[in-house]
């Protein structure tokens, strides 16, 4: 598979197995699979490593198409607003995303089946996606549908990236993705991957998959008051301990601040995603919230994982998000 505007993006990756349908991923909640990505993000970038160096990625411009006539809507439905920390808004969004995908005049809607050879590349999986997908009879050839789908992205929507498979030097399917501009409350990421290939007659078969991760609850890591925390020490060091600079910020504004940048992140979404690994040179940050009476002690710790650490009163929380937050906030405190 090769890849124009690059298919890996921090919400998904590859697998083996191509994608775990809403309903697969429904039995795997159940079973109790508990949310601690930073186990789970060593084997991500190991199965990402090993797909790219055994496929190779090229770069490219996508091929941009003149508008043509006829379009094809899929049946409208309503715009429900997402619940935070929802299966159910993610699932009422991804139906409102493929709804929106425009398609040629003449295409119709097949009734559903499992086709070789149109398994989405990114792979929604874990207990935080859903995956709404959609099997379509295009009147088009694979390439002319190509252009099209380019040059006739959804409403609120563009192309985030391209790309085709191939087999022996000729091109099987292609693959166009469509990304919101703007994500509803309480979502993660959102995005609508087409995989198409030719069909009898000049026509393609296409896949739709609307694809939506949402933020979890925050568990455990219950929001806090500026009044109950007399100062926050923010820290800076290496991974081994060394250039290590402190700061405490005592009462006022400026803990308020914090303890609202605390209160304001999301339950971290347990989602495949890929990080760089740890070493005695990475920059490390922890920010300690010190009590002013009986409130328990608060330490963030970000990662360079996306996930923020939490321990509250001596007892490790589930993780929030994001931590690139925390790390712009404990910045600007040591400067």
């Amino acid at each position: 598979m090769r890849t124009e505007q690059g298919m890996l993006t921090e919400q998904g990756m590859p697998t083996e197995q191509g994608m775990l349908t809403e309903q697969d991923m429904d039995r795997s909640g159940a079973t109790g699979l508990r949310r601690n990505p930073r186990l789970k993000l060593a084997a991500s970038l190991v199965a990402c490593t090993a797909m790219l160096a055994a496929v190779g990625a090229t770069i490219a411009a996508p091929g941009a198409a003149g508008a043509t006539a006829g379009t094809m809507r899929a049946p409208r439905t309503t715009a429900e607003a997402s619940s935070a920390d929802s299966r159910a808004g993610a699932k009422a969004y991804a139906r409102y995303l493929l709804a929106r995908l425009r398609l040629p005049a003449g295409s119709r809607r097949m009734h559903w089946k499992q086709v070789a050879g149109l398994s989405p590349t990114l792979g929604g999986i874990l207990t935080d996606v859903v995956d709404i997908r959609a099997l379509y009879h295009v009147p088009e050839p694979m390439i002319d549908l190509n252009r099209y789908l380019q040059a006739h992205a959804p409403a609120g929507m563009t192309v985030s990236s391209s790309g085709w498979f191939s087999h022996r030097g000729k091109i099987t399917a292609r693959t166009v993705t469509f990304s919101p501009r703007h994500l509803r409350a309480g979502i993660y990421s959102a995005m609508l991957v087409t995989t198409f290939k030719p069909a009898s007659g000049g026509a393609s078969l296409l896949r739709a998959d609307a694809q939506v991760a949402w933020f979890p609850p925050r568990g455990g890591a219950v929001r806090i008051h500026a009044a109950d925390y007399k100062s926050v020490t923010v820290t800076r060091s290496r991974e081994d301990g060394r250039d290590k600079r402190s700061r405490t910020v005592n009462g006022g504004r400026r803990v308020a601040k914090l303890v609202a940048l605390y209160s304001r992140l999301h339950g971290a979404p347990d989602v495949v995603t890929s990080c760089p690994e740890n070493g005695p040179s990475t920059v490390v940050y922890r920010l300690t919230f010190h009590p002013a009476h009986t409130a328990p002690a608060v330490v963030l710790s970000p990662t360079n994982c996306f996930v923020v650490g939490v321990t509250i009163g001596g007892h490790l929380e589930p993780g929030l998000y994001p931590a690139a937050a925390v790390v712009a906030a404990a910045s600007r405190v040591l400067r």
